[in-house]
């Protein structure tokens, strides 16, 4: 048992889930031992994500067929053993000075409560501060007595039993998000289509002039106005990537839409 476990520090339970992390899991969870328990939802992994998450000893496999991101987060929630849940992703890297200072808030924080991180995000390598990506901060830390995921197949949020408060947290999580370019496209192209199916769930429509027009506002918006240039290259292929994702979701959903008229 860890040094922090043993000055009886309050204890979370972090929940990760996976599909194909081989590369990433061992790296993750390294950042994650001074932590009671790991809940990790794998979603048919056919590498040895799960064999390799097993090697830590804090850490327990449950295996569960894909249901959307907060859907299968909150089987990890309702399988926890403890109330604080700290959710994060298999390409993301607690730092000791995050820890600490999650530690010292929810040793006194009420259950409303709800931590804001920043994520330090990283993109072939390099740290990228423009592109909308710096300061780039979520919602990672909760109380499942007042808090739970929404359903949504992507982009999930939180929802709150009631008014709840959100504390801004001082400390990074690292987020080295892809591994390659093919990683970063293939990515991209998933999400969108993730994307579409939740327009389509609740009848959000797309009309014509929005193909050619939403694409061209979110590169201007993420390589101009959020200043991605000041990346280089890296920040070109994010924003060109940016209005691919738009491109791909609002495409797909308004043909989808036209075939059922």
């Amino acid at each position: 048992m860890d040094k922090l476990q043993n000055q009886g520090a309050p204890q979370l339970s972090v929940v990760i889930i996976t599909r194909n992390e081989a590369h990433n899991i061992e790296a993750c969870l390294s950042g994650l031992r001074n932590f009671s328990e790991v809940l990790v939802i794998d979603n048919g992994s056919t590498d040895n994500t799960a064999e390799r998450a097993q090697n830590f000893t804090n850490t327990r496999v449950l295996h569960s067929d894909w249901k959307g991101y907060g859907a299968t987060r909150q089987i990890g929630v309702d399988a926890a053993r403890n109330d604080w849940i700290l959710w994060i992703d298999a390409d993301e890297r607690m730092t000791q000075e995050l820890e600490f200072e999650i530690r010292a808030l929810i040793a006194t924080a009420p259950p409303h409560v709800i931590l804001s991180i920043a994520r330090r995000n990283y993109f072939l390598g390099q740290h990228i501060r423009g592109c909308g990506w710096s300061p780039d901060r979520v919602l990672r830390v909760f109380n499942r007595k007042q808090t739970t995921f929404d359903n949504k197949a992507v982009h999930e949020g939180l929802l709150s039993k009631s008014d709840r408060r959100i504390i801004r947290l001082k400390s990074p999580l690292d987020h080295h998000s892809y591994i390659n370019i093919k990683q970063f496209f293939e990515k991209n192209l998933r999400y969108a289509l993730l994307a579409a199916e939740e327009r389509a769930r609740v009848n959000r429509t797309v009309q014509s002039w929005e193909l050619p027009m939403r694409p061209i506002w979110e590169f201007f918006r993420s390589y101009i106005l959020r200043r991605g240039f000041l990346d280089g290259l890296r920040g070109l292929i994010i924003s060109a990537g940016a209005a691919i994702y738009v491109f791909s979701r609002d495409t797909t959903r308004y043909f989808e839409d036209k075939s059922k008229r």
